[in-house]
């Protein structure tokens, strides 16, 4: 039977105390960066397809499509009064990105994205996707093409 009282109790030193969390810390911040470009990547995957349906069931329905802001995402819906809202119309998709990340529609002169039956938005549009303060921009073109731009100017 052994004596507990020769065994010593050692436990970390300051010194190796720190060592662990800092590199915990780097592990963790490596992590989260990667985890925010691949949330990135696909929430704007997301948004991209979110449009292009827009588009496409504009011109598969032969109909106005309206695309709008509702909070802190966007609404599509048959634009069929053709008064650029989607109150009273049909819907077709929701994008909510959630997580703090919001979206913000910027169009030339209405305050919303309408498709004509030809897939062709009434103006250039410029969609910004915010993650915090990093901001990625999408823009769709007269001809309804959505591309992702690196500056303010589509």
């Amino acid at each position: 039977m052994k004596n507990f009282s020769s065994i010593k109790c050692r436990g970390l030193t300051l010194l190796e105390l720190l060592v662990v969390l800092a590199l915990l810390g780097l592990l963790l911040g490596l992590g989260g960066a990667w985890w925010f470009r691949e949330r990135e990547g696909l929430l704007l995957a997301e948004l991209r397809s979110f449009l292009e349906r827009g588009r496409t069931e504009a011109i598969r329905r032969g109909e106005m499509v309206a695309v709008v802001a509702e909070g802190d995402g966007l609404l599509a819906c048959l634009d069929l009064d053709r008064n650029g809202t989607c109150q009273g119309n049909p819907l077709l998709a929701r994008f909510r990105p959630g997580l703090g990340a919001r979206v913000e529609l910027h169009t030339g002169f209405q305050p919303g994205l309408r498709f004509n039956a030809l897939g062709r938005p009434h103006t250039g549009v410029r969609v910004a996707l915010w993650m915090g303060s990093q901001r990625v921009l999408l823009c769709v073109s007269i001809g309804g093409r959505v591309r992702e731009t690196p500056n303010a100017s589509c």
